[in-house]
């Protein structure tokens, strides 16, 4: 898929989200120019728009926006981002990607709200090995990935596109070993990118000899990484299926 057709798919997710969405798309809109890392201030500079639209659109103060006001807000959101080497659009591209689709990926799930990344961690017995204090930042989603199947039937591109472009989200990988091939491919994902495109926080199941490497490398790029106490594969996907981010 070239360059021009990822990004009509990801155009057409975030507006469809927007649209779609049957309560307080604001928050939806909010979500996505979050992930995008660019500010409120900046979009309506960009969109010609008060800074205070863009406010009350995301606050629910103004009523659902309409069709050619998402189409202005996504393309200023892909644009801006285009216009500094594209690196967020490109890990986000990785969720819709036909070519990533693979038996590797367990389970993946939006949140309606954002969430603090601490409660998942908790959720998932997990113990805290670095950055602890940046679990207080939010997510607003999950990718749960079988890190043997990745690395057998996903290309190093791939690989490299699934573990470093989960931005804002939780990586979770599933039958781990050592922790070390995860955490190397997730630092090589970063390398020659202007923005800090990674999880916002790793956990690994399955650990029977933690590799400090993947401590070191965790630590160097200010991720938060955890170790979940959950048995098995199978016993984990259950369990993060009834994860209520409300409760």
């Amino acid at each position: 898929m070239d360059n021009s057709e990822a990004l009509r798919r990801l155009a057409e997710t975030m507006a469809g989200e927007i649209c779609l969405v049957e309560n307080d798309p604001g928050a939806v809109m909010r979500r996505w120019r979050e992930r995008f890392h660019i500010s409120q201030k900046s979009l309506a500079k960009y969109l010609n728009f008060s800074p205070s639209v863009i406010s009350d659109y995301e606050s629910g103060r103004r009523k659902s926006p309409r069709v050619e006001t998402i189409r202005r807000f996504v393309e200023g959101l892909i644009e801006i981002d285009a216009s500094d080497g594209g690196r967020v659009a490109m890990a986000l591209e990785k969720l819709i990607a036909p070519e990533i689709a693979s038996d590797a990926i367990l389970d993946s799930r939006e949140f309606g709200v954002p969430v603090p990344s601490r409660l998942l961690v908790d959720y998932l017995e997990c113990k805290i090995l670095t950055h602890k204090t940046l679990l207080d930042r939010d997510i607003y989603g999950y990718t749960v990935l079988d890190s043997i199947k990745a690395i057998v039937n996903l290309t190093p591109q791939q690989l490299l596109r699934l573990y470093g472009g989960t931005t804002q989200r939780g990586a979770i990988l599933t039958n781990v070993t050592t922790g070390r091939s995860p955490m190397v491919a997730i630092k090589a994902s970063q390398i020659g990118t202007s923005v800090a495109v990674k999880p916002a926080v790793v956990v690994l199941q399955g650990v029977k000899e933690l590799d400090p490497l993947a401590i070191r490398i965790a630590d160097s790029i200010h991720l938060p990484l955890c170790i979940s106490g959950i048995n098995s594969a199978e016993e984990l996907v259950r369990k993060i299926r009834s994860f209520d981010p409300q409760i």
